[in-house]
Formats: structure tokens, C-alpha cells, sequence
């Protein structure tokens, strides 16, 4: 956070320094004054008094600000909002910052209650999105990650429908409907998310997991649409957890630990081939 003394009152006040530090409402009014600053042409400036005002909770006078106060604000604006990005927002944070929209309900934080076959559809839709640039790819991918309360968990412990039939068409239609600041916000935090899980760390059954490490051959601008389908048959195949239907059943993080215990494996193999051709 970063501390503004105001001082004439002598009073201190914070305001968030990054994505991470911002509330799920911060988030969205961000995004929100960004859709609007773009339809209405308001100048990069204007665009981050009006966020600074909002997370400072400051209410704009009707009053033209004094050359001073104009100043303080455009230095204000400088030090504390580089972070947003300038034309286009950039966001690189792990928690759902829109956790709900109407009747549709996102995943938990890093996606950790997306089984991995919710995860490959929204990557699917994610991937042709930003090579076709088309909406209906954007709209699936929203449905994908959010949609209406199930009656029954899923093995990952979500309560959300099947991705097929008529329930998710409904679901397809609602992401339709939302404003394009949702549906942006929702993209951007996907792929943070997804960039995350390609080179951060996580805890896996209690083993700290430097996740690059199992990218690191292909990496992540090279995309993760083959490695995540390779790695679908690839369990599949050996049986480890059942057919393709049951691996795509299974927790995303439980595959990543699967993908984990592969690579120890394999490291575990490559040294004692190294050890035996050293004798």
C-alpha cells in the first residue's frame, strides 16, 4: 500500500500499490471508469484522477481545481497508479476479482476449483480468442469459468453444471449479456492466472512446487494447449487416475501434482542414468 499524508489535516491515507492489494470492488470500479474513459474519450489523465478519487474515496467537487491542487493530483496519479497500465489495462492479479455476475458464479482463486477439464475448455476458448480476436470464443470462455449454481459438487468442489446440454447454453447466453469491462476483466484474469501456473510457485500436499520447472521445455509463450492435451492422454494411457472421461473429472492442481511427481520421476531417472555412464 502506498501511505499519502494529507497535510493540512495531518491525516495519512493508503491507497493500493498493485493489483494484489485491491478489494474485488476496487477492481471492478477500475475496470468500469477504464470501459467508460474509452467511450466517452476521456484523456489518459482523467481517466486516473477519477480512479485515484475512487480508491481514495473521494467524492469530486463540482469546483475547477486550482493550479496546485491540479498538480499535487497529476504527481499523485504518477506515483501511485503506474501500475495500471496506460491505453490498455494490464492486471496480474490471482484472486477472483469478480467472484459473481447475476446467477453465474467464477472459479476460487489460481482456479483451484476448476476440475482439468473445465480448465482445457476455458484455455481452448482463451487460446482462440486471442488468435481469432472472435466474441463468441470470449463468451465461451466466460461461460466456462462462470456459470449457475449445480446441485451437487463436482472433484473439485465446485457446485456448477455440466459443460454441455441445455444448462450451459443458459449459461452461455448470460455471458453474452454482460458488459464487455466484465468479460475483459474475466480474460485478463485468466491470463494471469494461466501465466501463473506456468512459472510461480504453489504448495502441493504440502511440497513447495516451483511450477516453471515443468514448462520449462516448451514455455509459456510457446502456449499450453499441446502440453495440457499431451498431458490429458498421457495420464489417461498409464492409468494413472482412469479413462479421459475421469482424468477430466479430476482437480486441476491434483493433475499438477501428478505433473509434479512426473518430473521428480524423470529427474530421479536421468541422474542415475548420468551415475551408471560416470562408472
Amino acid at each position: 500500500m502506498t501511505e499519502i499524508e494529507v497535510y493540512e489535516t495531518g491525516q495519512k491515507v493508503y491507497i493500493p500499490s498493485s493489483w494484489s492489494e485491491m478489494k474485488p470492488d476496487q477492481v471492478q470500479a477500475v475496470f468500469r471508469i477504464h470501459d467508460m474513459a474509452f467511450r466517452k474519450g476521456w484523456s489518459l489523465m482523467e481517466r486516473n484522477v477519477r480512479i485515484l478519487y475512487r480508491l481514495l474515496g473521494i467524492r469530486p467537487g463540482w469546483k475547477r481545481p486550482t493550479p496546485q491542487m491540479a498538480e499535487n493530483v497529476a504527481m499523485l496519479c504518477e506515483r501511485c497508479l503506474g501500475f495500471l497500465g496506460n491505453e490498455g489495462l494490464t492486471f496480474d492479479g490471482l484472486a477472483n476479482p469478480l467472484p459473481r455476475t447475476g446467477r453465474l458464479h467464477g472459479p476460487a482463486e489460481l482456479l483451484q476449483d476448476l476440475t482439468f477439464g473445465e480448465f482445457r475448455a476455458a484455455t481452448r476458448a482463451q487460446q482462440a480468442f486471442l488468435k481469432e480476436n472472435r466474441p463468441e470464443e470470449l463468451d465461451e470462455l466466460v461461460a466456462v469459468l462462470y456459470r449457475s449454481r449445480y446441485r451437487t459438487e463436482n472433484r473439485a468442489g465446485r457446485r456448477a453444471g455440466p459443460l454441455a446440454g441445455e444448462s450451459f447454453r443458459k449459461d452461455l447466453r448470460r455471458a453474452h449479456r454482460l458488459p464487455d469491462w466484465q468479460k475483459r476483466l474475466i480474460l485478463l484474469w485468466y491470463c494471469s492466472c494461466l501465466n501463473y501456473l506456468q512459472t510461480g510457485r504453489i504448495v502441493l500436499n504440502g511440497e513447495d512446487v516451483d511450477l516453471s520447472l515443468l514448462f520449462q521445455d516448451s514455455g509459456p509463450s510457446k502456449g499450453p494447449s499441446a502440453t495440457w492435451n499431451d498431458l490429458l492422454f498421457q495420464i489417461a494411457k498409464e492409468q494413472m487416475i482412469g479413462n479421459i472421461d475421469r482424468v477430466e473429472e479430476e482437480p486441476l492442481f491434483s493433475v499438477l501434482a501428478i505433473m509434479w511427481s512426473n518430473y521428480k520421476e524423470a529427474k530421479r531417472y536421468e541422474e542415475a542414468t548420468k551415475a551408471r555412464k560416470g562408472h
